[in-house]
């Protein structure tokens, strides 16, 4: 009897059926348990692992390709507004105490500032359903282009020049015709 009590519970596979075919019964013969055992293996496959794919991080700075990886924009956001504030600091600092430190973190700041802001114009307004799917990659693409050919500009202007604080006093600086007759 309780040979057959614990046949039962363990094809059940828990307690819940174990406990209810806790009743007493006559022994049933070793045939027709083991037939109900194989039958109800057969019936429910076992279990596989699945292997799991490589994981890929994507690091990115770019909202388009966070949004396309599934994360949230939180980080990002975090990141523009940082910049954002610290403009606020980095262009008086170099414009009062002109240095080549100065200079470039103005530089890298400036682009990446303006690189997110146009970029936020290109997703918006070069959306695939509207102008089909070729103009928003090359929009794109001409805009990571165009900041990195800005920031090495201004990278070679700041190394091999007076530098991005003092080239814009200089230009500040230069006065019209109307106003040299005055």
């Amino acid at each position: 009897m309780s040979l057959s009590l614990l046949l039962r519970g363990a094809v059940r596979c828990n307690a819940a059926n174990l406990v209810k075919s806790a009743r007493i019964t006559p022994l049933k013969s070793y045939s027709t348990l083991v037939a109900n055992v194989q039958r109800k293996a057969v019936v429910q496959p076992l279990p596989v692992a699945k292997i799991a794919a490589p994981v890929v991080r994507e690091i990115s700075v770019s909202a388009p390709r966070m949004a396309s990886a599934g994360s949230s924009h939180t980080l990002l956001w975090t990141v523009e507004r940082i910049v954002s504030a610290g403009l606020l600091a980095v262009i008086p600092a170099a414009f009062i105490a002109p240095s080549q430190v100065l200079d470039a973190l103005m530089a890298i700041s400036v682009v990446i500032h303006t690189h997110w802001g146009v970029e936020a114009m290109v997703v918006d307004y070069m959306r695939p359903s509207v102008v089909g799917n070729v103009l928003p990659k090359v929009a794109h693409i001409a805009l990571i282009i165009i900041s990195v050919a800005t920031l090495g500009g201004l990278f070679y202007f700041i190394q091999n020049d007076v530098g991005l604080a003092n080239g814009i006093k200089r230009f500040w600086a230069i006065k019209g015709k109307d106003a040299q007759k005055a």
